[in-house]
């Protein structure tokens, strides 16, 4: 007997608003900076709302702490930490309850902006930062090879004295070599995870991010993908690390962890929005996830016992 997740009446459109944006790199120095930008409490907004790029993104917090959703993933940031989001992942950044962060972001092609003829193409194979392992989000003290010289790069880029960028360039070529390394860290084994086996799952990933809050079913996203049950299960559990009904769960609860810290909704609306048929199975879910209570760990996020 398969697993199949549970299941909850169709919603109308998800809680989620995901949005894509292409951007159209120049084609001398293909890079899209946004300098200093504030990242506001997600509590004002009405909507949680999830970003995705055409590009490698690299951020730097500048000052602030809060929480930085990306994948299925739920980090916690503070200064001086590095963001590293591959091209199509849905991320965001929320600041601390009341507060506002400040980030600079940088968005690329590696291969446009670095390669030439006799460069190592395999270092500009993003695919291995959406894995899961990777750690997504940088402390300082854990990486500060990493911490400086994204530094350097921000710090390039907002002067723009002569030949900052092929400052720029050097810098990110060091960038790359050092994430490449965590990587193949992060993956003890050494196996490699092809873009191809990626491309052939992105279907479900894409629809699990749009349409988490419905009735989904395995056999529904492995037919997206146009895959037997089985077959997309294998391929799914080997790039991703855990099964679909694991990822859609945990991606659930991710989008849960949003809501409960707005703190606008009651934990039985959070649990109906987000796919879960009864606030039992919300909690027994979010238990076996964050390792406490709905209720315990929104509490926590205020600073409240």
């Amino acid at each position: 007997m398969h697993e199949e997740p549970e299941t909850t009446q169709k919603r109308s459109e998800p809680a989620l608003v995901m949005h894509y944006a292409r951007h159209r790199l120049p084609a001398a120095f293909p890079l899209h900076v946004w300098p200093r930008h504030p990242a506001r409490d997600g509590s004002e907004h009405h909507r949680t709302a999830l970003g995705c790029h055409n590009g490698l993104e690299i951020g730097y917090c500048h000052e602030g702490e809060g929480v930085f959703p990306v994948g299925s993933q739920f980090l916690h940031f503070g200064p001086r930490y590095v963001s590293v989001v591959p091209p199509m992942a849905p991320h965001g950044t929320w600041s601390r309850k009341g507060t506002s962060s400040v980030w600079t972001f940088v968005l690329t092609d590696p291969a446009r902006l670095l390669g030439t003829p006799g460069s190592d193409y395999d270092l500009f194979d993003t695919s291995a930062f959406s894995v899961p392992g990777f750690p997504n989000l940088l402390p300082p003290a854990d990486y500060p090879e990493i911490e400086r010289l994204v530094e350097k790069i921000v710090q390039e880029i907002e002067r723009r004295a002569a030949h900052y960028q092929e400052a720029v360039r050097a810098y990110f070529r060091a960038l790359l070599v050092e994430l490449n390394r965590v990587a193949e860290r992060s993956h003890p084994t050494g196996t490699v995870v092809r873009q191809d086996l990626i491309a052939r799952i992105q279907p479900a990933l894409v629809h699990i991010q749009l349409h988490y809050g419905e009735r989904l079913s395995v056999n529904a996203l492995a037919a997206l993908c146009h895959m037997s049950n089985s077959t997309f299960r294998r391929v799914f559990k080997q790039i991703m690390g855990q099964g679909p009904y694991e990822h859609l769960t945990q991606y659930r609860i991710t989008m849960a962890c949003l809501e409960l810290r707005e703190n606008r909704k009651t934990v039985e609306a959070i649990a109906w929005d987000n796919g879960f048929a009864t606030v039992s199975c919300f909690v027994r879910k979010f238990k076996d996830v964050m390792g406490i209570a709905p209720r315990t760990w929104a509490r926590r996020q205020e600073g409240r016992p």
